[in-house]
């Protein structure tokens, strides 16, 4: 099946506007359950319910969304309130600023997606990769998208520009106080750790890695359709012992 946009703008790189359209870059791929009436064994239902009109809205005209001001009033914004908000992220990505990624922090980045150029804007769209290639920088941007004005960066990927939404500064929690307390560190644990690193040292090939535990969990349906048992394998006891953990670590990988 054919790729769906689920954003159609413009990219804005000073007054240069390149029509753009935006995909998801990512599947999600967890198993998904519903929730079952013990008693019966039926599926749960939650429907959207008016308690004043005694009734189920099921219609998405009929819904509105509303900000509270009491338990009782609501403010209703309808959509044309949300397009003729004063803000330029709504139909366009403004790039804002160039920066060397390496000084982003690692907890910012959210979700990514694609973007590319409708036939109008190959020229201005290509100049633009090219141009981030040389300098090595990455975009910041602003985009507005399922309600929520997005910071983002912006990045050659392959012949396209790969989108990272990223969490705002005031959304990146403190963790000071989630550090260790201070230990010493002998020399002998420090090199058998670098020993260890070394020995597993490779070069990634994200293929390679599956989702065991999404495997695991269809494994376990089908043999609970086929009436069968599945037991999970006896948890190893952990060795104390730094130095002794490391060193019989070593010997595992190198029988690997």
């Amino acid at each position: 099946m054919a790729a769906r946009s689920i954003w159609k703008g413009s990219i804005n790189f000073g007054v240069v506007a390149i029509p753009a359209k935006m995909y998801s870059a990512t599947d999600d791929k967890r198993v998904s359950f519903h929730q079952i009436h013990s008693r019966c064994g039926s599926r749960i239902q939650m429907p959207k319910w008016c308690p004043v009109c005694n009734c189920k809205v099921e219609c998405p005209s009929e819904l509105k969304k509303g900000y509270e001001l009491t338990e009782n009033q609501h403010v209703i914004l309808e959509e044309s309130d949300f397009m003729s908000l004063p803000l330029k992220s709504i139909k366009q990505i403004e790039v804002l600023e160039f920066v060397d990624s390496s000084k982003i922090d690692f907890r910012a980045y959210d979700d990514c997606y694609f973007l590319t150029c409708e036939d109008t804007g190959t020229k201005a769209f290509t100049l633009f990769l090219k141009a981030m290639e040389r300098v090595n920088l990455v975009g910041i941007a602003k985009l507005t998208y399922r309600d929520r004005e997005h910071l983002s960066t912006l990045r050659p990927y392959n012949g396209l520009i790969l989108l990272q939404t990223l969490h705002y500064a005031d959304e990146l929690r403190p963790y000071d106080e989630l550090k260790p307390r201070e230990v010493a560190v002998s020399d002998k644990e420090l090199e058998l750790a670098l020993m260890l690193i070394d020995r597993m040292k490779s070069t990634f090939d994200h293929s390679k890695y599956q989702n065991d535990y999404r495997q695991a969990l269809e494994q376990l349906i089908e043999a609970k359709i086929a009436g069968e048992v599945i037991t999970a394998p006896a948890a190893q006891a952990p060795i104390t012992d730094v130095a002794e953990a490391l060193i019989k670590s070593l010997e595992l990988v190198g029988v690997r």
